[in-house]
């Protein structure tokens, strides 16, 4: 009976009640003869069978080399009559091959060596592995290398204790890929990292690409900053009641309107009273009757604004999306009614050429600017939502006759921020408030 029982046993656990931790014999290379590894491609799992195959033609060959060598050269007619066929099938080629052929097998078709086999890299530290969440029998794992002690059992259905949460390991090793000569393959090997060595980053000599990072403006005074925002020429900044104000006061030729309203929105970072009827009162077809208007609209407005500006004859022609950073890189995340805020859209809308032919005379100066970015979050004083610079000079890039020193530029902002910040050569911003102007038109110049 314990003859059988080791016959039945499958090769994995039979060799490993022999392994040196539970004090029996070395195991043998050839129970791990048909195990592969995950990280295994299967383009090297084919080659294994080719050069299994490659093997069995070998001893098929030296076979036949002996039988004729044992015949004494003679032709198969001579053969006795007794004799059995030979049969070339596979099984019977397998149930031939001793112990010294399938270590031959092993380290021609497998790319971990014993020594790491019995290390229990093949194994693994999940005790989960050796059981199924239906099985009724649970194994003492430690008992599967150290001899075959008794079986604890629990009730079928019976809660499982819950377990400590493991502390994160430290890279231990990572993948390599190499040449082996001896099977012509390119093979994935395990390399050993030493979490204590040190990391060398070699930098490029100077001035370092862009790719490498951000070049860091110098430190500038806040007072320096201010002053040099104010001394900006040509920009007209206002104060006034949007929705109350009749904005054709403020020029009927504008190329661009920038919007930022403060949607009306829940659980919106830049809640506000804005709403998709509010934005269907600012005439956009008198304020630029050839031009664009871009505007950020919440994901909750974006259909509706679309059908309010087609009413004004404006169509959809492209967006920018602005991912939300926080300072280390991640994504910004915010609550929302259905799934989180993680970016901001700004639509494109540009006047119908075909109501308006003369909007095609505009110059348009396509840019290779993505139409995705990823920008850190920033808090106004106002506490909303800081618009990052690239997008004004996309927006002045793409409309270049939109401003001309001296002039007091055909661009225009709808629901700005106040202050200093706000102010850029060629735009009138105008932000939400009581009327209190404030306004620098003309160039400085030099007396």
């Amino acid at each position: 009976m314990a003859e059988g029982e080791a016959i039945g046993r499958r090769p994995r656990r039979a060799a490993a009640k022999n392994s040196a931790v539970g004090g029996g014999n070395q195991p043998s290379a050839m129970h791990y003869v048909g195990y592969v590894e995950e990280d295994e491609t299967p383009e090297q799992i084919m080659a294994k069978f080719e050069q299994l195959e490659k093997i069995q033609r070998e001893v098929a060959e030296a076979k036949k080399a002996a039988q004729d060598d044992a015949a004494g050269g003679e032709d198969g007619d001579d053969a006795s009559p007794g004799a059995e066929p030979t049969t070339n099938s596979e099984d019977e080629d397998l149930e031939e091959f001793d112990q010294a052929l399938l270590e031959k097998v092993f380290a021609r078709t497998s790319k971990f060596s014993l020594k790491r086999a019995l290390a229990d890299d093949l194994y693994g530290d999940d005790e989960d592995q050796f059981f199924d969440e239906d099985d009724d029998e649970v194994v003492d794992v430690e008992n599967i290398f150290g001899g075959w002690g008794k079986k604890k059992r629990r009730l079928k259905g019976a809660p499982r204790e819950p377990r400590a949460p493991r502390a994160p390991k430290p890279q231990k090793s990572h993948m390599i890929t190499a040449y082996n000569s001896d099977n012509q393959m390119l093979m994935r090997k395990k390399k050993i990292v030493d979490p204590r060595a040190p990391n060398v980053l070699k930098l490029p000599p100077h001035p370092i690409p862009v790719s490498w990072g951000r070049v860091i403006a110098p430190f500038v005074p806040e007072e320096e900053v201010v002053a040099a925002k104010e001394a900006l020429p040509d920009c007209t900044q206002l104060t006034l009641p949007i929705l109350d104000t009749d904005l054709t006061t403020l020029g009927t030729d504008f190329l661009a309107v920038h919007c930022n309203p403060p949607w009306f929105a829940p659980l919106n970072p830049d809640a506000g009273d804005a709403t998709v009827e509010h934005v269907a009162r600012i005439p956009f077809q008198k304020l630029a009757p050839y031009g664009f208007v871009f505007m950020w609209v919440e994901k909750e407005n974006l259909s509706a604004v679309c059908d309010v500006m087609l009413k004004k004859a404006f169509v959809y022609v492209e967006n920018l999306t602005w991912v939300q950073q926080r300072p280390n890189n991640t994504i910004a995340n915010s609550a929302a009614e259905h799934v989180c805020r993680s970016h901001r859209t700004m639509l494109m809308f540009r006047r119908d050429v075909r109501q308006f032919p003369e909007a095609k005379e505009v110059e348009l100066r396509h840019q290779r600017n993505a139409d995705c970015t990823l920008n850190t979050t920033c808090t106004t004083k106002s506490g909303r939502r800081k618009i990052p610079e690239h997008v004004y000079k996309a927006m002045e890039t793409l409309l270049p006759e939109a401003y001309a020193a001296g002039s007091k530029g055909r661009l225009l902002e709808l629901w700005a921020e106040p202050g200093s910040d706000a102010r850029r050569s060629g735009w009138t911003t105008v932000a939400d408030g009581p009327a209190t102007p404030k306004t620098s038109g003309k160039k400085k110049t030099n007396k």
